[in-house]
């Protein structure tokens, strides 16, 4: 008896090992971004604005009461909610003026931020997070391949057990036949 592969599944098993490589790149890319960037999470204590009240540093105290200072880039994002719970996302090149207001109004509540940084600069500040989300997602799409790969091969192993079960009724219909 000789087993073949169908087009199909052979299709299935070189997706599945690109995928694997795909999670191999994106998890050292996302190692790499993580030895580079730190994140701080704590409160407000200081919003500095220039002539024209657009933001140019913010200062964020954290739990031990250290205080660390902040510049931005264009490309900094906020995420920020206000005292109702509506969220504003924006980047700090869209709307500097109202990140300025946002981020006093965190500072007047006292609402704790989390502040993603490298060399002093802020890349983005959110509302306080337990975890860093990139190595969440990082782990589910993980999971996510994982649970295919493991899908494909269960399909692979029964498509197999289905051509010797065929096999075996064909020669028992040639026997009585």
């Amino acid at each position: 008896m000789q087993s073949r592969i169908s087009p199909l599944v052979g299709r299935t098993a070189l997706a599945t090992m690109f995928a694997l490589a795909a999670l191999v790149i994106f998890s050292n890319q996302s190692a790499a971004q993580a030895k580079d960037e730190e994140v701080l999470s704590g409160v407000v204590v200081g919003v500095d604005t220039d002539d024209n009240g657009n933001l140019t540093r913010l200062a964020v105290s954290d739990s031990s009461g250290q205080v660390t200072t902040f510049k931005f880039s264009t490309n900094t994002q906020f995420g920020l909610e206000n005292q109702a719970g509506d969220r504003w996302v924006s980047s700090h090149s869209d709307d500097p003026v109202e990140a300025a207001r946002r981020l006093r109004d965190h500072r007047e509540r006292f609402a704790p931020i989390t502040v993603s940084h490298a060399n002093g600069i802020a890349h983005s500040v959110v509302e306080r997070e337990e975890g860093k989300l990139e190595t969440n997602l990082g782990y589910l799409f993980a999971v996510f391949v994982i649970t295919w790969a493991l899908f494909f091969a269960y399909t692979l192993y029964m498509g197999r057990k289905q051509r010797v079960l065929q096999y075996e009724i064909a020669r028992l219909k040639g026997m009585f036949d």
